[in-house]
């Protein structure tokens, strides 16, 4: 579905279904120089399985029209006026990576908004290489393709996933290049500058589930677990053999996990 938003269109899948009055919310929350396409294995799961579904590209990036956000604070604002432009009074947000930031920050700021949060491959702080940002300023091909090498665990670099030949690299780098120029090292700076994730999480009173990668060289597992043992009302899940991108190496195991949180109550 396509939008406005501060004058600029904004898309999001919605897994293919139209919205149902009376169903819970799910808005998917994409990482740094990604877009809504990597939510593509939950996305109609759920659309399919009695949610309304969101999966957003934030503004220059894929479909999204705008100038990249500057901050995660900022990415927060803009999902609140997303939401206020659909009517959606509250929501569980699933944020990959830097979408899992802006998970806290919609959730220090909006606490109303936010029903439920599932945290992806991500953590509280989301500390990135100077060398990496430079490199995306001045080289956005070099610094692409050394995040989806790193992104991606050893059973996608070998085309040993859940959809058996299918190029995982082939398919991030693709991903990648269909965001506005720019958008990758605005995102970078985004994380970077993004520090009281802690203190944030430690406040937040609504349930939580962590899912984490064991061989995640992106968000390190060990930065992952301080978030999640700071969480107050947490569930935790380490697949141990995925990389960073779990949405696409682990989608069958996601959703599970996912659906498991939701019926707990």
């Amino acid at each position: 579905m396509k939008f406005r938003i501060n004058g600029a269109q904004v898309y999001a899948s919605t897994g293919g279904r139209e919205h149902v009055d009376g169903q819970p919310w799910l808005i998917f929350l994409h990482g740094a120089g990604a877009s809504h396409l990597v939510w593509s294995q939950q996305s109609r799961s759920f659309a399919y399985g009695g949610f309304n579904v969101l999966a957003l590209d934030f503004p220059g990036h894929n479909l999204s029209e705008g100038v990249p956000l500057p901050s995660v604070e900022k990415q927060a604002e803009w999902l609140k006026a997303v939401m206020d432009h659909i009517g959606v009074a509250t929501a569980t947000l699933v944020g990959h990576s830097q979408g899992g930031l802006v998970s806290l920050a919609m959730a220090d700021k909006y606490p109303e908004k936010v029903e439920r949060i599932v945290f992806v491959a991500t953590a509280a702080a989301i500390p990135v290489n100077e060398k990496l940002i430079e490199t995306a300023e001045t080289s956005e091909p070099v610094a692409k393709s050394s995040m989806t090498a790193w992104g991606l665990g050893p059973d996608a670099h070998h085309f040993e996933n859940s959809v058996p030949g299918f190029s995982q690299v082939g398919n991030g780098l693709r991903t990648m290049d269909l965001n506005q120029e720019g958008a990758l090292p605005a995102d970078l700076k985004a994380c970077a500058a993004f520090e009281n994730g802690l203190e944030i999480a430690g406040r937040i009173s609504c349930p939580t589930l962590c899912v984490l990668a064991g061989k995640d060289r992106m968000t390190p597992l060990k930065f992952g677990k301080k978030l999640a043992e700071a969480l107050p009302d947490n569930r935790l899940h380490v697949l141990e053999h995925s990389g960073h991108t779990i949405p696409g190496e682990a989608p069958l195991e996601l959703n599970q996990f996912m659906r498991d949180f939701f019926n707990k109550e």
